[in-house]
């Protein structure tokens, strides 16, 4: 069962609260996959992140989800030799939210 917008609007504020972005965030519910096989998408433009979540995902699934794709917002490194999509930097900085969010020291 998908998640209501208020149960969303509370994961997005919650991690905004505890692991802040370095840069400006959007953060929007899509009908569907938001590509063909994934259910949550990062883009950059400009100095704006972009995150793009499934509709269709229910909570715990979304909760997880965002924690994926707020990682990737904190540990983007543009032009770097050694950035890649789900690299050591990526790695601990999903740990790091994903401690920060549940409350895990």
């Amino acid at each position: 069962m998908a998640i209501s917008n208020v149960q969303f609007a509370a994961i997005v504020e919650h991690l905004r609260k505890v692991a802040p972005p370095a840069r400006g965030t959007s953060v929007k519910v899509r009908r569907g996959r938001c590509v063909e096989t994934q259910r949550g998408h990062t883009t950059k433009k400009g100095r704006q992140f972009h995150v793009l979540i499934d509709s269709r995902l229910g909570y715990a699934a979304t909760e997880e989800t965002m924690i994926h794709e707020w990682a990737h917002v904190r540990s983007w490194r543009p032009h770097h030799p050694l950035s890649g999509d789900h690299d050591a930097v990526w790695g601990v900085c999903y740990a790091e939210v994903y401690c920060l969010y549940h409350g895990v020291k």
